[in-house]
């Protein structure tokens, strides 16, 4: 008795192999129905990798490449041990249509070194300022235009969300604004979930730490137009988070970078 067994397409590109014996025909293609001997059985046979699956195996090959370019750091003393960085990517649903997160972050295992600082020195704002930033950026330059461009597809909507930290040293005198980034900046910033109006002048410099942290990310901002080629060409988003803590100390004087591409997975090739 011949009996009909249904192939159906899902998930991974592979196809289970049957014996040559068992084939009374037809050449095996997702969705056809092949006749062959034996007992009524459904076997579903994935066809394409999940989004999630792709963008699992995406970040740990940006892992491997982050803690190989920080080694190399480290061995040319440009940063110390004391650095751990990170990369996280993942899949959002906005309203049914998935977009894709990219975290770059980094922190200090213990405070400032003795002999070295890996990152920014009090007051000081400039992303070359931080030796731990500048790695950072780094590889977010390399993933971008690398392992991540082709979801960055020109005239896509990105959105950049650049969080400054400051430690809790007060400001005692103004620190001079040199401008860098135009003579007058005036920006909104989120500072504990609330939106603040941040103005920076030439004239009048950066008095508190919430300003001095808004400053590390606008600095970020900076470079990401300066540098970043693949973002030159969508339509960017720059949102800004100022962070004080109630600590002292390097560890505490630090930026990260939440990226979203909206519609990521419109017109990329798996």
């Amino acid at each position: 008795m011949r009996i009909m067994i249904k192939i159906l397409a899902f998930a991974f590109p592979f196809f289970y192999l049957l014996q040559p014996s068992t084939l009374l025909a037809q050449k095996p293609h997702p969705g056809d129905t092949l006749k062959i001997s034996g007992s009524t059985e459904s076997i579903r046979i994935p066809a394409r990798m999940t989004k999630q699956q792709e963008i699992a195996k995406i970040e740990e090959t940006l892992r491997n490449e982050l803690n190989s370019y920080i080694l190399e750091m480290q061995t040319q003393k440009f940063i110390s041990d004391n650095v751990v960085s990170e990369v996280k990517l993942d899949v959002v649903d906005e309203n049914g249509t998935p977009g894709l997160k990219i975290v770059y972050s980094y922190s200090l295992k213990n405070d400032t070194l003795k002999y070295q600082t890996d990152d920014f020195t009090l007051g000081n704002y400039r992303v070359n300022g931080s030796n731990a930033a500048m790695v950072t950026l780094a590889l977010m330059k390399q993933s971008l235009q690398g392992e991540l461009k082709k979801y960055i597809t020109p005239q896509k909507e990105v959105a950049i969300t650049i969080n400054g930290n400051a430690d809790a040293t007060t400001i005692r005198k103004a620190i001079p604004y040199k401008g860098e980034f135009g003579n007058t900046i005036n920006e909104n910033c989120d500072v504990k979930g609330k939106q603040q109006k941040m103005t920076v002048t030439t004239s009048k410099g950066i008095t508190d730490n919430n300003t001095l942290a808004f400053m590390r990310s606008y600095s970020v901002r900076d470079y990401i137009a300066n540098n970043i080629e693949v973002l030159k060409q969508t339509r960017n988003y720059f949102h800004y988070k100022a962070s004080v803590s109630e600590f002292q100390g390097g560890k505490y004087r630090r930026v990260s970078i939440e990226i979203i591409v909206h519609n990521a997975f419109e017109n990329s090739k798996p």
